[in-house]
């Protein structure tokens, strides 16, 4: 049995970012693999040990700031997990979360899990700044080292992130970590962190499957070529339609 923790699944869930556990759980099951998701929140006890994948998507600026309280509580616990290879994968701002810390619109610092060392400097958009002077938003299109086809997605963000020694994706259209940046996200060992919302394995079967393979066999579960062919026809109209008319 494979189990999956969502965690924070009633506040990081903007823009439908519940999409990717739904994915997962799909094609885990077309494998003939039981698959138990456990919805986890705000003053629910969280076992870091117990789940072989933990998810967080996106949410807002407020509902992330809740979140980190939270999750404040297990920084020693997520810090081994990592070690330990348990899957994280975060999307959107969770990615923010990870790190050493926030500069907020008011130039706040915000100390956050400190699991990693990059950083993040929130745009500002009110003030229109000259430095930046705007929101980062528009679909993606990346590759990987881990697939050979490309990672499609969007983007919808007002964080930016810095001082990533090992990126998840290189950029193709769109925007990296930051404005001018060709790499975007952040892995190490079996964490994969990215602000590319979609959601990201509801889009991109292809990336799906790598990671569908990779844990299995890493259990000793032999991975079943199967017929995802909607999702393949699906991902192909995409690039038709967005990227190769362009």
């Amino acid at each position: 049995m494979i189990k999956i923790a969502h965690l924070y699944y009633d506040l990081m869930n903007l823009y439908g970012e519940n999409g990717n556990i739904r994915a997962l759980k799909k094609a885990f099951e077309r494998q003939n693999i039981d698959v138990e998701v456990s919805f986890l929140t705000i003053n629910d006890e969280i076992d870091f040990n117990k789940f072989d994948i933990y998810y967080i998507g996106s949410g807002t600026e407020e509902y992330q700031l809740l979140v980190l309280k939270d999750l404040k509580k297990y920084k020693k616990d997520i810090k081994e997990a990592v070690e330990n290879n348990k899957y994280f994968f975060i999307t959107g701002n969770a990615i923010e979360l990870f790190g050493d810390y926030i500069i907020d619109f008011n130039k706040k610092k915000i100390n956050t899990l400190k699991v990693f060392k990059y950083y993040t400097k929130v745009i500002d958009i009110e003030n229109y700044t000259e430095e930046i002077k705007f929101r980062i938003t528009g679909e993606a299109l990346l590759k990987s080292n881990l697939v050979d086809e490309l990672i499609i997605g969007f983007q919808n963000r007002c964080g930016t992130i810095y001082n990533v020694d090992s990126p998840m994706f290189e950029i193709i259209k769109g925007c990296g970590n930051f404005p001018g940046d060709i790499n975007e996200g952040y892995t190490y060992k079996n964490f994969y962190g990215t602000y590319t919302i979609g959601p990201l394995f509801m889009r991109n079967p292809y990336l799906t499957d790598y990671f569908i393979k990779k844990i299995l066999e890493e259990q000793h579960i032999e991975f079943k070529r199967i017929d995802n062919t909607p999702e393949i026809n699906a991902y192909n109209e995409y690039l038709n339609n967005f990227v190769k008319e362009k």
